[in-house]
């Protein structure tokens, strides 16, 4: 048994390592062929870094498992790019064929899946973005390859939660204090300029919407709510406020981190009275669900998403409300078995049509793992189980996936998606990206 296990986990390393030099003569074949010689190059083979972590943890996952992490640091390192745009780091793309630059929220992703091996790399894909931070202290929304960037929107607050992340798993002193002043400006421009200090609640408010939420299409913006212009038609969204939350808990983690007890505590209570409006205001009790609420009106939004388990991700909610809110996720007229991206029930659901109804594993693992803390842990092993299978029977990682007949679409060979599949593998069963906020 144990040399069937031994051969199974060779055979899986063997396959990562033919995939990830396929990936890289692919690429630079076509990129030669092309005369681009000017644009983002993709990179040569793993480094021997990579090659010993994934030798040390297929070891402890099952065959299957451990094919999925394999197949995931094969894509990440397969979208790892040099380029002028973002000179002199090293970025990864969300998807070469797809998406040529580095986007927002997904190099934080990105950054806490490759910190497993490569601390380095983790930093660049945050130093990136803030390479280019603007006046205002927000973060452009991409950085394409030719150079262009993005900047009437930005992306979820989430880089503070991956400095931390990053940091916990390779602490390093000199580039958290350099983050740390940068990653203030940043919380600051959210403050001041998305609700906040005005309201005490944060909204999304770029130049469209859904795209600066990274939900696009959602459901949860219909009803002119993408498109509006003025802060008269705004949600106050559910996750942006839980990622506010874990932005203000990486920042007292980081402040400890510097030696630096005050500024701890200023964060702490920043977090807790967050925490308590968002109980407050942003819980409904009829429905037994956290819910974006009109910013003027009060009203739920359109519709019921994983986003209202991000509360029980951050651990701010109480274990009641967990339990409620855990009979809607074992639903099969909500969230039951696939996770997708509006409730089964809602009536503008569609099972594959981008962010209107399928699974994306990012928002599935906040929402899985949230309930997996609370020790609801039927639904969300069951759920997680069917994610996993569903990833496993399609040769890419896709960008998102078919909430009813689990069939991979988008972009292939996703970024994010490999990020997540090391998550709900390997950071499953302990606290390693939410000790913040036990």
């Amino acid at each position: 048994m144990l040399g069937r296990r031994r051969l199974g986990v060779q055979l899986v390393q063997m396959v990562f390592l033919r995939s990830v030099i396929r990936v890289v003569v692919v690429f630079v074949a076509v990129a030669a062929a092309s005369g681009r010689t000017g644009l983002a190059q993709p990179l040569k083979a793993p480094a021997a870094a990579a090659s010993a972590w994934l030798n040390e943890v297929t070891h402890r996952v099952s065959p299957r498992d451990a094919q999925l992490v394999a197949r995931a640091q094969a894509t990440l390192l397969g979208n790892e790019v040099s380029g002028k745009a973002w000179d002199p780091y090293l970025g990864i793309m969300p998807s070469l064929g797809t998406y040529r630059g580095i986007w927002n929220w997904d190099a934080a992703f990105h950054a806490m899946a490759v910190s497993h091996w490569d601390g380095e790399l983790a930093h660049q894909q945050v130093e990136i973005l803030f390479s280019k931070q603007l006046p205002d202290g927000s973060l452009p929304d991409v950085i394409y390859e030719d150079g262009r960037m993005v900047t009437t929107i930005t992306k979820p607050p989430v880089m503070a939660w991956a400095v931390a992340v990053v940091d916990h798993r390779a602490p390093d002193d000199r580039w958290i204090a350099a983050m740390y002043p940068r990653l203030q400006r940043l919380g600051d421009y959210w403050y001041l300029q998305h609700g906040g200090k005005a309201d005490g609640l944060f909204y999304y408010s770029g130049s469209d919407i859904g795209a600066e939420s990274g939900w696009d299409d959602s459901i949860r913006f219909d009803n002119g709510y993408r498109e509006a212009k003025t802060d008269d038609h705004r949600l106050f969204a559910i996750d942006l406020n839980c990622y506010m939350v874990s932005h203000y808990r990486a920042m007292a983690y980081l402040a400890q981190r510097l030696k630096k007890p005050e500024d701890a505590a200023h964060w702490q209570q920043m977090a807790t009275e967050l925490a308590a409006r968002i109980n407050d205001r942003l819980w409904d009790e009829q429905i037994g669900f956290y819910v974006d609420r009109d910013r003027v009106t009060g009203k739920p939004g359109p519709a019921l998403s994983p986003a209202g388990f991000m509360p029980l991700f951050v651990r701010i909610a109480s274990p009641e409300r967990a339990a409620r809110m855990a009979k809607l996720a074992a639903s099969t007229e909500k969230f039951f078995p696939g996770m997708p991206t509006a409730a089964y029930d809602t009536p503008a659901y569609k099972s594959g049509a981008y962010w209107r109804g399928p699974a994306w594993l990012n928002t599935s693992f906040f929402a899985l793992k949230g309930l997996q803390q609370y020790g609801h842990t039927g639904p969300a092993a069951a759920m997680r189980e069917t994610l996993l299978g569903w990833v496993a029977r399609d040769p890419s990682l896709r960008e998102y996936y078919d909430s009813k007949s689990g069939a991979g679409a988008g972009a292939k060979a996703f970024g994010w998606s490999a990020a997540f599949t090391i998550a709900f593998v390997l950071d499953w069963d302990n606290d390693n990206l939410t000790w913040l906020f036990r």
